[in-house]
C-alpha cells in the first residue's frame, strides 16, 4: 500500500463531486479555484489549462470562483496524480488578483468616478456653429 500524499499547492482534488485546483494551504483551510469543462460561454476570468498535463486537458480554471474551504472537505482524485505545473498555478493566481481588482471597481457606486462623456443639458441649445459671435 502506497503512502497517501497530502494536499499541497497545485493539487487537483475533488470538492464534493467537482474538481478544484488548490492555490494555497493555510493550516486547516485551502484556497481553491473551480475547474470547469471548456464549454462556452467563457468568462473574463477563465484561464485555459488545456496545454497542461493529462488531468487538466480540456479544463478551464474560473478565477471568479475562488473559495476558502476546510481541508477535510477535499478528497484526492487518485494516489498517483501529481500537482499541476507551477507556471499554471501562477497564471491562475494572476487571474484571481486581476478579477478581484475588477470586481472592486465594479462595486463603486454610480457617479463616484466622473465620466468624460456628458449628455446634453436640459434647456441648452448646444454649441454655436458659424455666424457672428453672440454677446
Amino acid at each position: 500500500m502506497g503512502k497517501r500524499r497530502s494536499i499541497c499547492r497545485g493539487s487537483i482534488v475533488l470538492r464534493g463531486k467537482k474538481p478544484v485546483l488548490v492555490l494555497g494551504v493555510d493550516g486547516p483551510e485551502c484556497l481553491v479555484v473551480q475547474l470547469i469543462n471548456t464549454n462556452p460561454p467563457y468568462h473574463r476570468s477563465d484561464v485555459d489549462l488545456g496545454g497542461s498535463g493529462l488531468l487538466l486537458r480540456n479544463r478551464i480554471a474560473r478565477a471568479a470562483r475562488v473559495a476558502r474551504v476546510a481541508r477535510s472537505a477535499l478528497r484526492r482524485m487518485a494516489a498517483d496524480i501529481g500537482p499541476a505545473a507551477e507556471a499554471d498555478v501562477l497564471r491562475v493566481e494572476a487571474a484571481v488578483q486581476r478579477e478581484m481588482m475588477l470586481q472592486t471597481g465594479e462595486q463603486i457606486s454610480a457617479g463616484t468616478i466622473r465620466s468624460s462623456w456628458r449628455p446634453p443639458k436640459w434647456g441648452g441649445c448646444g454649441r454655436k456653429i458659424g455666424g457672428a459671435p453672440s454677446d
